[in-house]
Parts: C-alpha cells; sequence; structure tokens
C-alpha cells in the first residue's frame, strides 16, 4: 500500500473516531465537542490538501505537463487510465481450494468463488472530491459554532456532522459498488437524523421521514442493478468494470451468445481475455439488455440521492434541520453523491441510459427553477435551485459532458454552501425565511449582502464567476450532442431556460432580502429589519472564504478568460485527466455555448431587475414590471408553481393514501380476524380453563376430599374403642376369638 493511499484511509477515519468519541464521552465533553468534531474535519481537510498537491504536483505530473490531458511525462495512457492509489483487504472469502502441499503436491489452487473487498480507490475524481467535501465541511463546521451556539442539542449536532462527513468520505473513497452502497445508506442515514434534528416538532419528524422513504424508492432501483452485475459479471469493483466492458475506442466488448443474443464480455483490462466464472468455467458477460436494466437501475438509486424526477420531491421539505445541515447536504454531501456515482460508474452506462439521463436532468432542472420563480420562502428558494442545478450537472453527463457535469458538481458545491450559509446568517438576524417581510438589509448585513451577492452571480453563471465556466461546459456538452443528433434539441434548450430562470430567481431573492427598504413598515407588522445586525465574525469568515473560492475556482490559468479565448479551466483539465479514454472532451462549438451562457444570464437578471429592483436605481431604467400584475394575469400558471406542479398531491393520491387506506384495511383485518380468532381461541381457553376448574374442585378434589372425610370418620369411630381400660380390652379380644372361633367352625362345617 503507497503511502497515499493511508494518507487516504486516514482521512476517511478520523471523522469516524470523531463521531466515537462524542458519542461515547457526549455528557462529559458537552460543548467541547465542538473541538473534536472540528478538529477532526479540519485534519482530514489537510491531508486532503496534502495528497491534492503529491497528485497533481508529483505523481500524475499534471502541473508539469504543462495542463496538458494527453501529453508530457505524466500524461494518463488509455491502457492503464489515471493514476490511482489504492488499499484493500479481503473481508468475504468463500471457495475455492487450498494451495499444494509436500503431501499433496498435486492439489491446484482455484481462484475463490465469493470475494468481498474492503478497499479504497483515490484517482483524479476522488482526489478532487475529498478537497471539495472536507474544506466545505471544515467551513460549515467552524459557522456552526456561532449558528448553533443556543441550542440545547449542540454536542449532538456536532456528533451527527462527524458521522456525515466520514460517511460522505467513505462513499468517496470506496473501491467497489458494495462498499459504496454501504455509505450510500449511511449517508441517508446520516440525512435523516440531521433533517429530523429538531424532532421535538412533528413537521421536522415529517420530513426527515419522506426523505428516508423516498430514497428507499431509488435504493430499491440501485439494488436491482447491483444484483444483476453481480449475478452476471461476479464482480462490483469499479475499476474491474469500468476496464472491462470496453475496448480501449469505447466500443462494448460485444459477443453472440449461446443462445444468439449479443451478450457483453467482461475482460481483463490489460490482457484482454475473458474473465471466467472459477466454478463453471463460463466467461462472465452480460445481455445487453441486463446491462441497460441494470445501468437504469444504479441511475435510480442516483435519482433518488440527486433528488432528480421523479424522485426530487423529499429535497425541499429537508430544509426542516438547522441550516448547516442544508449546507452540507445541498453541497458537498449527500446529493452530490448521485451525481458523483454516475460520474465513478459512466463506462457502465448504455446509450439508452445516459439517454434517460440527459432528459431527466433537463426536465429536473425545468421543474426545480420554475417553483423556485415563485417561492416566498429564500430557504425554499434555494433548494428548488439546488433541485435544479442538480439537474444541469445530470444532463451534463447524459449528453457526454462527463467533465463538465463533475466540474459544475465542484462549483456548485462552493456558491450553493456560500448562499445557503448567507440565508443562515439572515435568519440567525431576522428570524424569519419570508422575503415580502424583509428589504434593506444591505445597510445592516453588508458582509451577509456582499458574499450572497457573489454567490448569486456565481449560480447565474455570471462571467469571471465559477457558475460560468462550468455552466458553459455543459451547454457547449449539449450543443455537441445536438449537432450530432438534431432531434434531441431539448436537450439544449432545457438547459438554456433554466439558465435564465436561475438567474431571474437568484437575483430576484438577493433584491427582495437586501435591496431598498424593509416591506415589514408598509405591512403594519413588526419590522425584523429594524433590529437586524451583521452575524459575528465567526459565521462572516467562512462566508468570505466560499466567497473568494466562487470566483476563483472555476478560473483558467489566464486570469478567468473564456475558454474560446484561452485554455479550458483549469478544475475541469483537472477532471478531464482521468475521464474515459474514448470521451472526447471540451469539444465543442465554444463561441455559442460563450454567447448562450451570456445571454441565459444576462436576460435573467434583467428580467428581475426590471420586476424586483427598487425605484432610483442609478443608470437603470425608471420603467417596473410588476409582480403582483403578472400573477393576476396568469393566475393558473401561479398556482400551478406555487402547488409545486402538484406532485405532492399527486403521490399523496397515487401512493400515499392508497397505502394509507391497505394499512387501515390491514388493520382491521388484524382487528377483526387475527385478533377476532386470537380473542376467540384465548376466551376458549380460559372457558375450558374454568370447565377444568370446576371439575378438578368437585369431582378430582371431591372424591379426595371425600375419601379422607371418610377416613377421619373411620378414625373418629375408631377413637371410640380406645377407652384406656385393660379389662374393656380383654373384652373386646374375647369378642374376637369367640367370633374368629365361630367363624372358623362354621367354615369347616360349611
Amino acid at each position: 500500500m503507497k503511502w497515499q493511499a493511508g494518507l487516504y484511509l486516514i482521512a476517511v477515519l478520523v471523522p469516524l473516531f470523531a463521531f466515537a468519541v462524542q458519542a461515547v464521552f457526549l455528557r462529559g465533553l458537552k460543548r467541547r465537542c465542538v473541538v473534536v468534531a472540528t478538529a477532526a474535519v479540519g485534519f482530514s481537510c489537510l491531508l486532503s490538501v496534502i495528497g491534492f498537491v503529491d497528485y497533481f504536483g508529483f505523481e500524475a505530473a499534471w502541473l508539469s505537463a504543462g495542463h496538458g490531458v494527453q501529453s508530457g511525462p505524466g500524461a494518463r495512457e488509455a491502457e492503464t487510465g489515471p493514476v490511482v492509489w489504492r488499499a484493500s483487504a479481503d473481508w468475504v472469502v468463500l471457495g475455492g481450494a487450498a494451495a499444494g502441499t509436500e503431501d499433496r503436491p498435486g492439489l491446484t489452487v482455484a481462484k475463490p468463488s465469493l470475494v468481498i473487498p474492503l478497499g479504497i480507490a483515490v484517482d483524479n475524481l476522488g482526489v478532487i472530491m475529498f478537497l471539495m467535501v472536507t474544506f466545505v465541511a471544515t467551513l460549515i463546521h467552524v459557522y456552526s459554532i456561532g449558528y448553533m451556539h443556543a441550542d440545547p442539542g449542540y454536542p449532538r449536532f456536532f456528533a451527527y456532522l462527524s458521522l456525515f462527513t466520514f460517511s460522505m468520505l467513505g462513499l468517496v473513497a470506496s473501491s467497489n459498488l458494495f462498499m459504496t452502497f454501504l455509505f450510500w445508506e449511511l449517508v441517508g442515514l446520516c440525512s435523516y437524523l440531521l433533517i429530523g434534528f429538531w424532532y421535538q416538532e412533528k413537521a421536522n419528524c415529517v420530513a426527515a421521514n419522506k426523505a428516508f422513504l423516498v430514497n428507499r424508492v431509488g435504493d430499491l432501483g440501485m439494488m436491482v442493478g447491483l444484483g444483476l452485475l453481480w449475478s452476471t459479471l461476479g464482480t462490483l469493483t469499479f475499476e474491474e468494470i469500468n476496464q472491462g466492458l470496453r475496448d480501449g475506442s469505447g466500443q462494448w466488448n460485444v459477443k453472440t451468445g449461446d443462445e444468439g443474443r449479443d451478450v457483453v464480455v467482461l475482460q481483463e483490462a490489460r490482457s484482454g481475455e475473458p474473465v471466467v466464472n472459477p466454478i463453471t468455467q463460463e466467461r462472465r458477460q452480460i445481455p445487453m439488455g441486463l446491462l441497460t436494466l441494470a445501468g437504469l437501475g444504479i441511475f435510480a438509486g442516483c435519482v433518488g440521492k440527486s433528488a432528480q424526477f421523479p424522485l426530487h420531491v423529499w429535497l425541499p421539505d429537508a430544509m426542516a434541520g438547522p441550516t448547516p445541515v442544508s449546507a452540507l447536504i445541498h453541497a458537498a454531501t449527500m446529493v452530490a453523491a448521485g451525481v458523483f456515482l454516475v460520474g465513478r460508474f459512466y463506462p457502465l452506462f448504455t446509450e439508452e441510459v445516459l439517454l434517460v439521463i440527459a432528459y431527466t436532468g433537463g426536465i429536473t432542472l425545468l421543474i426545480g427553477a420554475t417553483i423556485a420563480v415563485v417561492q416566498t420562502d429564500y430557504k425554499q428558494v434555494l433548494a428548488y435551485s439546488t433541485v435544479s442545478q442538480l439537474g444541469f450537472m445530470m444532463l451534463g453527463l447524459g449528453v457526454g459532458g462527463w467533465a463538465a457535469g463533475l466540474f459544475h458538481l465542484v462549483t456548485h458545491a462552493f456558491f450553493k454552501a456560500l448562499l445557503f450559509l448567507c440565508a443562515g446568517s439572515v435568519y440567525h438576524s431576522v428570524h424569519t425565511y419570508e422575503m415580502p417581510e424583509l428589504g434593506g438589509l444591505l445597510k445592516k448585513m453588508p458582509t451577509t449582502a456582499y458574499a450572497m451577492l457573489v454567490g448569486t452571480l456565481a449560480i447565474s453563471g455570471a462571467p469571471f464567476f465559477a457558475g460560468f465556466y462550468s455552466k458553459d461546459a455543459i451547454l457547449t456538452a449539449a450543443l455537441a450532442r445536438v449537432h450530432e443528433s438534431p432531434e434531441h434539441m431539448l436537450l439544449f434548450v432545457l438547459p438554456a431556460i433554466g439558465g435564465v430562470l436561475t438567474a431571474f430567481y437568484m437575483f430576484r431573492l438577493w433584491l427582495l432580502i437586501f435591496s431598498g427598504e424593509s416591506r415589514s413598515k408598509h405591512l403594519g407588522q413588526g419590522d425584523p429589519v429594524a433590529r437586524a445586525y451583521e452575524s459575528p465574525e465567526i459565521m462572516t469568515r467562512p462566508l468570505v472564504i466560499l466567497a473568494v473560492c466562487s470566483i476563483f475556482v472555476g478560473w483558467t490559468v489566464q486570469l478567468g478568460l473564456p475558454p474560446v479565448i484561452g485554455p479550458r479551466p483549469v478544475l475541469e483539465q483537472m477532471l478531464e485527466y482521468g475521464a474515459p479514454a474514448w470521451l472526447e472532451q471540451g469539444q465543442g462549438p465554444h463561441w455559442l455555448a460563450l454567447g448562450a451562457s451570456l445571454a441565459v444570464a444576462g436576460i435573467g437578471a434583467g428580467l428581475a431587475l426590471l420586476y424586483y429592483a427598487p425605484s432610483g436605481l442609478p443608470h437603470f431604467t425608471a420603467r417596473r414590471l410588476s409582480a403582483a400584475h403578472a400573477a393576476e394575469t396568469y393566475p393558473v400558471l401561479q398556482q400551478f408553481l406555487l402547488k409545486k406542479w402538484y406532485f405532492d398531491p399527486l403521490y399523496a393520491f397515487l401512493f400515499v393514501r392508497p397505502t394509507r387506506a391497505l394499512a387501515r384495511l390491514f388493520a382491521r383485518f388484524d382487528q377483526t380476524l387475527v385478533d377476532g380468532l386470537v380473542n376467540t381461541a384465548a376466551a376458549a381457553t380460559a372457558l375450558l380453563s374454568r370447565l377444568e376448574g370446576y371439575f378438578d374442585q368437585f369431582a378430582v378434589d371431591g372424591l379426595v376430599n371425600l375419601l379422607a372425610r371418610a377416613v377421619y370418620r373411620l378414625g373418629e369411630l375408631s377413637r371410640l374403642i380406645q377407652t384406656g381400660r385393660l379389662r374393656t380390652y380383654l373384652l373386646f379380644l374375647t369378642i374376637m376369638l369367640v367370633g374368629l372361633f365361630a367363624g372358623v367352625i362354621a367354615w369347616v362345617h360349611g
């Protein structure tokens, strides 16, 4: 095992150790648990920084190769792929024969029929994800010190954060789908605990249950995919499947099976020899149809975790947890897991599955963006924004932009964490989530306001901000796909519309909260803005750091110049280093994509200013559009969006109510038939017991008592002859002897 693999193994286990310490010594540590949790994640972040520098600076020689992914001394080779640090140990080993000995020299060695390994595999994607997760999690831990300082569940909160961080790091480091699934479920458990953190309120418990149950639907599909892969290919290791199902040009290893059907044969990555079943000696293969079904199953799990249509309904309700939890879930952990797994297992997906992924992402981004437009709760706006941005990522992956989709995943982590933490800072000051009650907070909370403006510009795709470069990459990939298949024009139209709506609802949010004057004065209510104040430094410093990252993390080496002028962004090239060799990354009409990126951001921001900018804004038109008038003009559309496309009522009608009705039916069945039979049997048993009691009392006990009374009476009669006088005894003896002789004489003569 290389020292780098050990480094990342420690980085995974340190948060687990912190959780164990907090869980065991929770009462003793009390509020000091924050030191344990924050120090642990900070140490993991430090190890991730060391690994990042070593990987791209030395091991992969990426920097010395002039930022080129296909040239230079450390460039990847199609046969071997990117540099990977591995460490593995077999957990379960079943089957196979023992090695030969001196006594049995002819004994052959067979491979085990079942091997379940526990291992880590860290490549360029893993290195970047480790740094992103630990860095964002560290800042959220620091922020939470101020945000949660007065909460009675303070120690429990940080214990959950440590477990959550460990779960996500374990998922990123996993070398096989089995381990991934274990950490996948652990991430779901942690989200359940944190969403329902304030379990005293029923609504929070309902939100936690909803997130847990909706994700189980997706996980059911994932288990189907996992089972299909294991039963046909005999392995769940990412490397073996990713490199063994395709050749170097990306073509499937298709052979004609025994039944005349096309099957995909699993081959050794280096030798090209088919992998055989150690028991039957048959080659490992899977029919193309089952491969597609397995890919859809794996993607179903990703749909649940990353809140994609139609399983997106849980994520907005996850706002029931504390705001730092929302930042962690939406930015760096749970919802990132689905997109990450699609990227990690990308070579498994057939063209049909990739098309499903692309359209699922396109539909999701449109649904999330349209609902966010009409929300008045700023946390709900950010929640649906996450749904929409995850759709962007999935669409990018589906159209072949492997690096583009993952690039947006990383940039999104920084500006979405920034936006949620800014939202928490606002709530910490005004104690309301309703935007119509706010306004004018720029003067009261300048640090929060300008940090949130940076996040707004980044997510909207404004030039020189991180989101601009990642969205431009996705639009470039979408245009390239449309150029190949014009019938899929929607795959460009949907993200373009989504980009306009994103800029609109985000600038709407910022303007309603920070610009102008407080609207609560005119509503005749208590003015929350009047008592507003800037959050303490322990909360604002993470905002500043994330704001800086939201600008520079997507830059190119030439001071952020667009890809059409200079090379592609550094982070995107780092990701491309590990892209499947047969994918053409970064190819497409960059000028057209750049124009589209600028247009959608400008149109969205301009519309928001026309509707929500305060009057008297310098250098801006005095003519304004009325949001209230638009709502009155299109009441059906507004109601449709306010009801969130009626997904919750629809699911309640199709699934929740029938399930509850079925539960009530089973309850009645249980009460009337099952409980009736049990109660009848109990009553019969009780009656039989009473009858048996009567029989025992009057028959058995009566006979015993009668015999006892007879013996007692006989004893009493016998007492009459016990006079204590010798002559009386002699008289009785004489009478008995006379009687005896009389009897003998009568018997002899008879």
